[in-house]
C-alpha cells in the first residue's frame, strides 16, 4: 500500500552540475518509475539558470513552484534546509547529501569560532553563517522539529544525523551511471599515473607528491571536459582522494568502475566501509603520519597493481548494483513508508 497519495516536490539548484543536483534528478526519476507524482522545483534564485543538458537522461520534469498542501511532500536537500520553515501543510523531508558542506553544520562551526574571538577576517567571514545558525538552522532547532523526516545519502551521514539530531534517519543513497566506463582495457592504462581532484585534499596531496619517487606521474583532474575526465580515469593507475568526504563521493566510484585503484583517507564517508568498501590497507588514517603513509603506500600498491585492484572487486560489484538498491531504498521510504533503515538493511 502506498503511503503517499499526493505530489512530491524536490527543491534543487537548477543549472549546477555536481553530485547533489544529479542525485535529486535521480530521486525524481525513480519516484516516477515507481508510479509517484514527482517533480523538481528550482529554487527561485536559480530559476533562470539553464538546465544541465547531461541530466536529460533522467525523467525529472519541473514544476514551477511547491504546492504546500496536506498530502503533498517536499524534499529539501541539506543546502536548502533553511527553507523548510516556509512549508506549513505538506510533509517535509530533509535529504542530507553531505554533512561537512551543509550550511547547518558549517554555520555551527563558524559561529563557535566567531564566539571564540578569532581573527577579524575570520569573524567577518563567519558572520552571515553565524547569524543563520543562531536564528534558524542550528541543530537544536532541527532536533526539536520532530515533524521532519530525515534522509541520508551515506552511512557517515546516518551516524552523524542520528547522533546530533537524536533521530533515526532513513538511507537513500544515489547511484553511479555506468555507461561511460565500459570497455576499459589494460593496454590503455599507465599504472604509474596517479590522478586526483585538487579540491579533495589537494594541499595534502601536494606534500605527498613532493616526497614520492619520480617514477610516479601525477595528473590533476581540473579544467577537463567530461570526456577528458573519463579518459583520465580509464588511463590512470591510482585515483587518490585525501579530502574530507562530506558524503559518498562520486569520483572514487567512477575511478573504481574504470579499473583504477582507489585510495582514500579515512575522513567522513571514507572512514565507513559501508560507504567505501575497499580494504583497510587502501585507506589512509589522517594525522601526522598521513603524508608519510601515502608516500610509502603508493609505490607498493602500484608494484602489485593487479593483485591490489582485484581486492576492490567487491567495491566494483557494489557500484554496479547501486541503481537496484536505490530503487529499493526509495520504494521503502516513499511507497511503503518503511523508515529508519540503514545500509546494512540492504546487504
Amino acid at each position: 500500500m502506498t503511503t503517499n497519495s499526493g505530489t512530491i516536490f524536490v527543491l534543487y539548484h537548477r543549472g549546477l552540475r555536481t553530485g547533489g543536483p544529479e542525485a535529486l534528478h535521480q530521486l525524481v526519476d525513480m519516484l516516477r518509475e515507481l508510479g509517484q507524482d514527482a517533480f523538481l522545483v528550482p529554487h527561485p534564485h536559480t530559476a533562470r539558470n539553464p538546465r544541465v543538458e547531461q541530466y536529460n537522461i533522467y525523467d525529472a520534469p519541473e514544476a514551477p513552484e511547491i504546492v504546500d498542501a496536506p498530502g503533498n511532500t517536499v524534499v529539501f536537500p541539506e543546502t536548502y534546509v533553511f527553507e523548510m520553515s516556509k512549508v506549513k501543510h505538506a510533509r517535509r523531508m530533509c535529504w542530507w547529501l553531505s554533512i561537512d558542506n551543509s550550511l547547518t553544520f558549517m554555520a555551527e562551526r563558524m559561529w563557535h569560532r566567531n564566539q571564540a574571538g578569532l581573527l577579524k577576517k575570520a569573524r567577518e567571514a563567519a558572520f552571515p553563517y553565524a547569524r543563520m545558525w543562531k536564528n534558524r538552522v542550528n541543530p537544536e532547532s532541527l532536533r526539536k522539529d520532530r515533524d521532519v523526516v530525515h534522509l541520508v545519502q551515506s552511512s557517515y551521514a546516518w551516524a552523524f544525523i542520528a547522533t546530533r539530531l537524536d533521530v533515526v534517519p532513513s538511507l537513500i543513497s544515489d547511484y553511479t551511471p555506468t555507461d561511460e566506463f565500459q570497455g576499459t582495457t589494460a593496454l590503455q592504462r599507465n599504472r604509474n599515473m596517479v590522478t586526483y581532484n585538487p579540491a579533495k585534499g589537494g594541499h595534502i596531496i601536494e606534500a605527498v607528491k613532493a616526497q614520492c619517487p619520480p617514477s610516479l606521474e601525477w595528473r590533476p583532474i581540473v579544467g577537463m571536459t567530461r570526456a577528458e575526465v573519463v579518459e583520465t580515469l580509464q588511463g590512470c593507475g591510482v585515483y587518490l582522494d585525501l579530502g574530507h568526504h562530506p558524503g559518498k563521493d562520486r569520483m572514487p566510484r567512477e575511478a573504481t568502475l574504470s579499473g583504477a585503484l582507489t585510495v582514500v583517507a579515512r575522513r567522513g564517508s571514507g572512514a565507513f566501509y559501508a560507504d567505501v568498501p575497499i580494504p583497510w590497507e587502501h585507506k589512509i588514517t589522517p594525522g601526522d603520519e598521513e603524508v608519510a603513509t601515502a608516500v610509502g603506500m603508493l609505490p607498493r600498491l602500484i608494484e602489485n597493481f593487479d593483485v591490489e585492484v582485484a581486492k576492490q572487486d567487491t567495491y566494483r560489484a557494489t557500484i554496479l548494483n547501486e541503481r537496484s538498491r536505490f530503487k529499493r531504498e526509495v520504494e521503502d521510504v516513499f511507497v511503503n513508508g518503511r523508515l529508519g533503515k540503514d545500509a546494512y538493511d540492504y546487504l
